[in-house]
């Protein structure tokens, strides 16, 4: 709360330290006395029956005064509590830096009692008090092993260090080529920079000497800080470590200098995007993300290599795309009591469809065995608005017109996804304990998904006639069921299905729900869920769903105990009965604890918030 007080030669200071209960007993006696003299000095009778009534508007003045005194206090205390901690690795990063993560092992705030009520469900950390003892010999055993057991966690490394973590990534300059890289953000390690905050100056240098190996480090002094190089380095270009008093600084000796030179006052905290970013992160957590999206994705696209960097050049497709980004996006993880729990933030992308909070409409007609759930709002109207950004562009008009000749064949673009409504995937475990998945849709327009269907149909039967594809309907309850059989195809042996599968793809819809997958059981599933006997009507799935926000426009559910459990029950069989008794004994207690993952993400005006939450039991 320091930072709250004025400064500490203003009065007010020792109003602030002085309890509440002490100020107002002084407010009370003063204005007793003061009422008392009045009293003493009137005569008149008007003067006396004022006196008689303003003792009591007074006291109830003196009241709400005390009243506001302690609401104010509590609000203070409250913001001040709820605040994270200061990180320290921001004030080093270059203004370039368009992602940047840091990972905070210092426990935080309320995370260090957090981490301990969550793992308390695992083996071996059921008492609380021992669990810092539990985790050290856990990091021990990790760098003994890393290190073929020249270190240990606790010998080597915590006593120089701070319990931060972070790095910073930038893209290449614009007009730098990737070269081909995969990701951009691998495209260069000159392009980074790491921090770990240190407690001790020179055990952390004793420290990254004794770890040098055959080539020694050259040592060096910038600016106060000691600067380690590897000596079989060029100096161009080359990698340091550079070590002052409050931080371990690592990457491109340009880059680390300048940190360096900064002394964690850098540029990047005052950037609006990071500045955004970062009020939405509310609670203490054990690890953070910020990405300027909107800046990496202008450098990547800046930094795409020939000619694909003179077509966007030339174009309007990069602004388009670079309309739709959000500026940032931030994302932190922190432990609860029962659940490792991750929040994102960022303002909505602009895809030209605004979704609104509301409740799933799929949940009540997927059965309650579904193990795998993830779902979209209104996934035709943004695809359809996402595609007119598009098309409204001159440079995409032969792409479009590809596109349209190819779905003419079904009725157009509209016809294909325009009456899709909200759309999950979803896998679930049949009755006799096969897996069962696909897509189910609600359409919004039921007549032009059985047309859609009904063409399909019709394609599949002209071309499997000589192939041996077989297309069959049945009716279920008055829906009528198509279901595609492969097994007579050529190359298909039955060999080469699991017991309990079948060759076979189905589909069905009616005026509720559209279900295309893996097989005729799912169909028959997702058709039979009804009220009570939905993934809607399961009480753990609501109650996980709860913990996320059951109206938002987009929800996912892993059952990961019960995966767990059917991928036990296929393995058992085909390992040897050793090699199932040391996962029994040695893997399967640690995996027993993880229950879930559920996740939602919901509309706050203009900004979207996505919750995930792993729970352990």
């Amino acid at each position: 709360m320091s930072d709250l007080r004025p400064p500490e030669d203003e009065t007010t200071v020792e109003e602030i330290e002085t309890p509440v209960w002490d100020r107002t007993q002084t407010v009370t006696d003063e204005m007793a006395a003061a009422e008392a003299a009045r009293a003493t000095a009137a005569t008149s009778p008007a003067a006396t029956t004022t006196a008689r009534r303003r003792p009591g508007v007074r006291w109830l003045v003196a009241l709400l005064g005390v009243v506001i005194v302690v609401a104010g206090s509590a609000l203070i205390v409250s913001l001040a509590g709820g605040r994270p901690t200061t990180s320290v690795g921001l004030g080093y990063m270059p203004a370039s830096t368009v992602s940047y993560t840091e990972i905070r092992l210092d426990l935080p705030g309320d995370q260090r009692p957090k981490l301990a009520a969550f793992l308390s469900a695992f083996p071996g950390f059921a008492d609380q008090s021992q669990v810092e003892p539990k985790i050290t010999d856990v990091l021990d055993r990790i760098v003994r092993a890393a290190t073929d057991g020249k270190q240990t966690w606790s010998a080597n490394i915590q006593p120089w260090f701070g319990g931060q973590i972070a790095i910073g990534q930038s893209l290449p300059a614009g007009g730098t080529s990737l070269s081909g890289a995969v990701t951009p953000m691998l495209a260069s390690r000159q392009n980074a920079v790491g921090v770990a905050t240190i407690t001790d100056r020179g055990k952390a240098g004793a420290w990254l000497t004794s770890i040098e190996g055959s080539q020694p480090f050259v040592k060096s002094t910038y600016n106060g800080a000691d600067v380690y190089a590897l000596s079989d380095q060029p100096t161009a270009g080359r990698s340091v470590i550079a070590v002052t008093d409050k931080v371990m600084l690592a990457g491109d000796e340009t880059a680390v200098k300048a940190a360096v030179d900064s002394n964690g006052n850098g540029p990047l905290g005052q950037d609006a995007d990071m500045r955004a970013a970062l009020a939405t992160i509310d609670r203490d957590y054990v690890g953070l993300t910020v990405m300027r999206t909107r800046s990496y994705f202008d450098q990547l696209l800046k930094a795409f290599p020939g000619s694909a960097a003179s077509v966007l050049a030339s174009s309007q497709i990069d602004d388009t795309v670079l309309a739709m980004v959000p500026a940032w996006q931030a994302a932190a993880v922190r432990f609860e009591d029962d659940a490792l729990v991750a929040s994102s933030t960022n303002p909505s992308w602009a895809l030209g469809y605004a979704a609104s909070n509301r409740a799933g409409a799929l949940v009540g007609h997927v059965p309650a065995s579904t193990l795998v759930y993830y779902d979209t709002h209104d996934v035709g109207p943004v695809l359809t608005a996402l595609v007119a950004k598009f098309r409204a562009l001159p440079e995409t008009k032969p792409f479009f017109d590809q596109m349209d000749q190819a779905l003419a064949l079904v009725g157009g673009f509209d016809a294909a996804v325009g009456w899709w409504g909200d759309t999950a995937f979803v896998m679930s475990k049949n009755g006799d304990g096969t897996l069962g998945g696909g897509l189910v849709i609600q359409p919004r327009d039921a007549a032009a998904a059985e047309r859609l269907l009904g063409t399909l149909r019709t394609f599949l039967t002209i071309a499997g006639a000589n192939s041996g594809l077989v297309a069959r309907d049945e009716d279920h309850n008055g829906t009528k069921i198509t279901v595609v059989d492969f097994s007579a195809m050529p190359g298909m042996k039955a060999s080469d299905i699991p017991p309990g599968y079948k060759a076979e793809f189905a589909w069905a819809s009616n005026k509720d729900v559209t279900v295309l997958g893996y097989g005729r059981d799912f169909v028959v599933s997702v058709l039979d869920a009804g009220p009570s006997s939905s993934l809607a009507a399961d009480s753990r799935f609501k109650g996980l769903l709860g913990r996320v926000g059951a109206e938002n426009i987009s929800a996912g559910f892993v059952d990961v105990r019960a995966i767990r459990e059917l991928l036990e029950t296929l393995v058992k069989p085909q390992v040897p009965a050793a090699d199932w008794t040391r996962y029994e004994t040695d893997i399967k207690p640690y995996l027993d604890p993880l229950d879930a993952i559920v996740q939602a993400t919901r509309k706050d005006g203009g900004t979207d918030r996505l919750s995930s939450v792993i729970t352990v039991r």
